[in-house]
């Protein structure tokens, strides 16, 4: 048989030693280092992708290029290396390594890609470190520096940046150590900013292609500019970045470098770690698990928006290093940060949520994905009801449940003591736990665990329940312990291991139980009676684990000497050597000849071929980098669960390459069901009616509220329409009364029109008259003066010209001049505005320190008072007793007086903060005072903008008014044509009437035709009939001619001629059965006519009755048709029938031989007997099938004259729809 293949499906961890450990490839999916392999992890949509790495390789860096297109892997080792990988098709791209002898170097210290995704700068580790500025696409070396510092040994570089807009510019920094580098014709040249011998860079990132941030070890950021510093900031003071003022910074001295080392550790809880920008800001991680999120406002300001704080986890050996933050990254969209931390876990914010003036506790980082274990996973337990197993953490103190079929944590549950071993039942309901003092037996709610009895095991590691469930084996030191889960009776304590038990496994028939010790012993115990059945005890061999077959005959085991060995009867049949690969656990399959599982050191999963032959065959599996710790097998054998001491669960898909699989029943399903207190699901039930009955509640009210509401607008609604209807009233009135007197007015004007023209006229001939003559001469002193004017105009008009433009010039240029001395007095403005706030801020620094210096001050000088008047006190006191009393009333009050500094101080700090606050709220109400005085404007505006909308709406009052009368006479001009079309729509009503009593007439030939086709077929088949009978009776004339003829050849012989003549008549003659038959006949074809002649009178009256009603409706007159169809095929079907029953009596008559003349009484007696046998039977099923028949005729009889009846009912009540 094949060797079963393994395929991972999901692999959980996080490697938490590596440089870079998680990078957004997406929005969705991230990058990171888990076991050996790479992780593309797209979490929303649960779907991985592995990259394998090398095996026997170390990792120490993970970098990413700007486009997310490849990534970079730094492998540590005798000759280091690095890997570039394509992310789109997982595979290698490109191995680059140093490309000399680098005697010493197993490490690069830090990579960095180029903006423009071709150049890899990457930094190798001590003693000799040197810059290897790559072309990764062709795989060579371009340039090289040597970064050593003779000045100082203990500077090294750490830290790398490229230019996120120059290739050629790089920033190296690290402790005592910082640079700028810049590449000409591959000869790298530092420049800038350089004196970092006291300052610990513990991180670094480019703002844009001029600006850079540093952090420092003592919680400082530099900010540099164009290789320049120009600015520390304190972190922990700072609320806002402003990077155009330079405030006043002071460089520590090399005095401060021992400081600055003694106290490495102190100053780690002040430390900036993993800068990143992004287009938004920037973020750093601040002290023990601290995200710090900057937002950018405008080009040169920063001011703070959030802080992140990792939450608490629960660890046995917990430490704040645990906190210290290693990665952070943000997506494409700038919109969530990934982070790292010494846990194995990554966490996330979403950013630009509610800012701390809002919000100004810290938010906490949520856990992206599952809730992966921390430390070694010492238990594993398999489920068989249901896709579920249970794993516990040996360091975090946890129990998980999680699901093998989506991949995902179901619940957990921590605890506050060690957790030694899980053991869960086969129907996943219940559960083993051991704890240090106890093991309990504890029942799987649907959210919680419950303790539901404990035994007294303390430190029990291993547990494990039989096949059926209903007892389980717990070791107790060299002790195993059998109870009974019905009543937790401890059926049998088995005693013969002398050293620690490492494990224990059940046969599937739950009759033999089997187990290993550390002194080599593997003993067999019969659960029937408790007694050990087999013993091999293998001297001088650790067995790390055994597993025992289906049937329960053979068990397999692996030893510390690389051999598996077949037990059976107390012998080992069989060894199978492994030489040079060391195993630590084994499982094996319900069906023995199928599938066989070995671990081993590294992470290392074998699969052998089974069953077991010399040499042995398998496949090896490696994704796990470190040692595994338990595998378990689901109850399909489909899925297999992998965990190491690292946290790390991988879940593998098992593929069966010659098509076989483990038996399961096909009607196998998983079951569903979980378990929930009584009390529990009595809440939820009444919280689920109490908001049902809130709901519905609610519902009412609303509905009150909207009828109130709707009640409400109806009656304003009527007010409007009465107060609109009123006024458009009144308005006509108005307009009447106005064009009346408009009218009135328009005929007295034009009398008067007409009188003053008359006036005028005679007027105006007078006048004419008189000054002709002198208009003649003014005339012509006016085209004199005339002339004059034009030309005095044209001069006047030329020199206004020319001073405009002379006037307009100047004015430009005074325009201009005050303009700029204007822009240069706000800047300077702005610039003091600026300083004055920042020489308030030094004034107020200043001052509190003065301040806190004179408190001190006092403070001092009252204790050394209080401490000589204790003196004097003290020797004037000489009893011991009364000493020893005093001393801790001394002690006391001098943890009182600093308890007072303490307070002091901090309230020192509080003050500050709230003028601080106060002066905040100053500017607030500043602010506040000039958008009101903003919004006094606008609501001024708003008012005058609504005056206009008011007289605005009148004029479309009146315009309203106008449209209203255009309305009324185009509505005048319509009503024609509206009667049009209404006689048009009666005309096209009456055409649809033709149309519908055209098609009836049409269905009416139709079914005449169809009738008379019936007819025509009816005649063509009696026709056929009277040929057929016709050719009969010529063939009886022939025959009888040929009688006669034969007869006549006796005319010489009397006797025979007269036997003859009888022989003749009796063979030719009727008889009485033939009448009698043929009679039958006509009374049958006379009773079809009739009923053929009543059917069709039926029909003939329905169909007057039809077109004499044509508005009946259409889909009755169908029904009947259909009715009258299915009749008519029953009536023909009776009639054939009726035709083989009388043609079976025919035959019976002729078989019975009583149709002819020549048969004695006794003879036809006897055959009638014969043949009437079971004459009354007969009788009576023919009578009941006549009965039956009648019945259905009358039924549709009746049916009939329903219908007939319902015609002329729906003549006289009903009226016809229109088409």
């Amino acid at each position: 048989m094949a060797i079963p293949l393994l395929q991972s499906r999901v692999f959980y961890g996080l490697k938490t030693d590596v440089s870079g450990n998680a990078h957004y490839i997406t929005d969705a999916e991230i990058l990171y280092p888990v076991g050996s392999a790479l992780s593309v992890h797209n979490f929303p949509q649960r779907r991985q992708r592995l990259i394998r790495l090398p095996e026997k390789h170390l990792i120490n860096v993970v970098s990413v290029t700007p486009n997310k297109k490849y990534a970079a892997v730094c492998e540590a080792g005798e000759k280091p290396t690095i890997s570039i990988y394509d992310l789109q098709t997982l595979k290698k791209k490109k191995f680059l390594g140093i490309p000399y002898d680098a005697q010493g170097v197993t490490k690069f210290s830090c990579i960095s890609f180029s903006f423009d995704n071709k150049y890899l700068a990457a930094v190798t580790g001590e003693p000799d470190q040197t810059m290897l500025y790559y072309n990764w696409e062709k795989g060579k070396v371009e340039s090289s520096y040597k970064l050593g510092n003779q000045q100082n040994a203990m500077s090294s570089v750490k830290l790398i940046a490229c230019n996120p807009g120059d290739v050629g510019i790089v920033a190296l920094g690290g402790p005592y150590t910082f640079k700028f580098l810049t590449v000409s014709e591959t000869v790298w040249r530092s420049y800038g900013f350089a004196k970092a011998d006291n300052i610990l860079i513990c991180s670094m990132t480019w703002l844009n292609t001029d600006r850079l941030l540093a952090g420092t070890r003592d919680g400082r950021i530099l900010y540099l500019e164009n290789g320049d510093l120009k600015n520390i900031y304190k972190m922990v003071d700072t609320e806002i970045m402003n990077l155009k003022i330079r405030e006043e910074y002071i460089i520590q001295t090399a005095a401060s470098q021992s400081s600055l080392e003694g106290g490495d550790e102190a100053l780690w809880e002040h430390d900036i770690r993993c800068l990143i920008s992004f287009h938004k800001g920037f973020a750093y991680g601040y002290g023990s698990g601290t995200i710090v999120v900057f937002e950018r406002d405008g080009q040169h300001k920063y001011s703070k928006r959030n802080i992140f704080v990792v939450p608490l986890q629960v660890s046995k050996y917990d430490s704040t290093d645990l906190y210290q933050i290693n990665c952070i990254n943000a997506n494409l969209s700038s919109d969530r940060l990934i982070v790292t931390t010494g846990w194995s876990q990554l966490f996330y914010a979403k950013l630009w949520g509610p800012d701390l003036s809002m919000d100004p506790e810290p938010q906490q980082l949520k856990i992206m994905g599952q809730h992966l274990h921390h430390g070694a996973i010492s238990g594993l337990s398999m489920c068989a009801w249901k896709p579920l197993f249970m794993t516990c953490g040996e360091v975090d103190r946890s129990v998980r449940m999680w699901d093998f079929e989506t991949e995902s944590l179901v619940m957990i549950k921590q605890y506050l003591e060690d957790i030694y071993c899980v053991g869960l039942h086969p129907t996943g309901l219940f559960c083993l736990i051991g704890f240090s003092d106890k093991l309990r037996f504890m029942i799987i709610l649907i959210d919680d665990l419950i303790s539901m009895h404990e035994f007294p095991i303390r430190n029990c590691k291993t547990v494990a329940f039989s096949y059926g469930g209903h007892l389980f084996a717990a070791v107790n030191g060299n002790l195993i312990q059998v109870y009974n889960v019905i009543g937790f009776r401890n059926r049998f304590i088995l005693r013969g291991h002398t050293g620690k038990i490492n494990q224990i496994a059940w046969s599937q028939s739950d009759m033999k139980l089997v187990s290993i010790g550390s002194e080599g012993a593997i003993y067999e115990w019969d659960m029937s009676t408790g007694q050990r059945s087999v013993e091999v005890i293998l001297k001088g061999i650790a067995v790390n684990s055994i597993v025992i077959t289906s049937d329960g005959s053979t068990c397999y085991c692996i030893a510390s000497d690389n051999q598996i060995r077949e037990i059976k009867e107390s012998a080992v049949l069989r060894e199978f050597d492994l030489p040079g690969i060391e195993m630590n656990y084994m499982i094996i399959g319900r069906d023995d000849d199928l599938m066989m599982f070995v671990t081993c050191p590294g992470g290392i999963i074998l699969s052998l071929k089974c069953p077991l032959q010399e040499p042995i065959e398998y496949s090896e599996f490696h994704i796990h980098c470190n040692d595994i710790t338990k595998m378990a097998l689901s109850y399909n054998e489909q899925v297999l669960i992998s965990t190491a001491i690292d946290g790390t669960l991988c879940f593998w898909k098992l593929h069966y390459i010659e098509g076989k699989a483990a038996d399961v029943d096909k009607e196998f399903s998983y079951s569903k069901e979980v378990l929930i207190s009584k009390v529990d699901l009595e809440e939820k039930v009444q919280i689920i009616k109490d908001l049902t009955v809130r709901l519905r509640e609610l519902e009412t009210e609303n509905a009150y509220k909207m009828r109130q509401m709707e009640v409400q607008h109806n009656d304003k609604t009527r007010e409007i329409h009465q107060g609109y209807c009123e006024a458009i009233e009144e308005l006509k009135d108005k307009i009447d009364k106005l064009q009346e007197e408009r009218t009135n007015e328009l005929n007295n004007i034009n009398v008067e029109i007409v009188k003053m023209k008359g006036a005028h006229e005679n007027a105006l001939r007078q006048m004419e008259v008189t000054y002709d003559q002198k208009l003649i001469t003014e005339y012509d002193k006016y085209h004199l003066l005339e002339e004059h004017n034009n030309a005095m105009r044209e001069d006047y008009e030329r020199r206004l010209e020319e001073l405009q433009k002379s006037k307009d010039e100047d004015i430009e240029k005074i325009r201009k001049t005050y303009a700029a001395q204007l822009h240069e007095k706000e800047v300077q403005y702005e610039e003091m505005n600026e300083e004055m706030a920042h020489q308030n801020r030094i004034h107020e620094k200043l001052k509190s320190e003065i301040e806190d210096d004179a408190d001190r001050e006092i403070i001092e000088i009252r204790t050394n008072y209080e401490t000589l008047l204790f003196e004097e006190r003290q020797n004037n006191l000489k009893l011991k007793g009364e000493t020893g009393v005093i001393r801790n009333k001394y002690v006391s009050s001098q943890k009182e007086i600093d308890e007072l500094k303490r307070q002091i101080n901090h309230l020192h700090g509080d003050q500050l903060q709230f003028q601080k606050n106060i002066h905040g709220l100053e500017k607030d109400v500043l602010y506040l005072k000039k958008e009101i005085t903003e919004r006094d404007a606008t609501i001024q505006d708003k008012e005058k903008r609504i005056y206009d909308l008011k007289r605005n709406n009148q004029e479309l009052e009146k315009f309203k008014f106008v449209l209203d009368y255009k309305i009324r006479e185009l509505k005048n001009q319509i009503e024609p044509r509206d009667k049009e079309i209404r006689e048009l729509k009666e005309k096209m009503k009456d055409m649809e009437i033709e149309l519908v009593n055209l098609h009836k007439t049409n269905v009416s030939l139709e079914l005449q035709l169809y009738e008379l086709r019936e007819k025509l077929a009816a005649a063509r088949r009696e026709i056929q009939c009277e040929v057929q009978r016709n050719k009969r009776c010529q063939q009886l004339l022939r025959k009888m001619r040929i009688d006669l003829h034969d007869t006549a050849g006796l005319v010489q012989e009397p006797k025979e001629l007269k036997n003859a003549v009888m022989n003749m008549y009796h063979q030719y003659n009727d008889d009485d059965e033939f009448l009698r038959s043929r009679n039958a006949d006509l009374d049958a074809q006379c009773e079809f006519l009739k009923q053929r002649d009543h059917l069709e009178r039926t029909v003939a009256s329905l169909r007057k009755q039809v077109f004499r009603d044509p508005a009946s409706g259409k889909k009755d007159l169908d029904k009947m048709m259909d009715e009258n169809v299915v009749l008519i095929t029953e009536l023909n079907i009776l009639r054939q029938e009726l035709k083989t029953a009388q043609k079976h009596i025919v035959d019976l008559e002729s078989i019975l031989g009583l149709a002819g003349k020549d048969i004695e009484p006794v003879e036809a007696r006897n055959k009638l007997a014969k043949a009437c046998h079971a004459q009354i039977e007969l009788k009576n099923t023919y009578k009941l099938q006549m009965e039956e028949c009648q019945k259905m005729v009358s039924i549709m009889k009746e049916h009939i004259a329903r219908l007939i009846e319902k015609l002329p009912n729906e003549e006289t009540s009903g009226v016809r729809e229109p088409y």
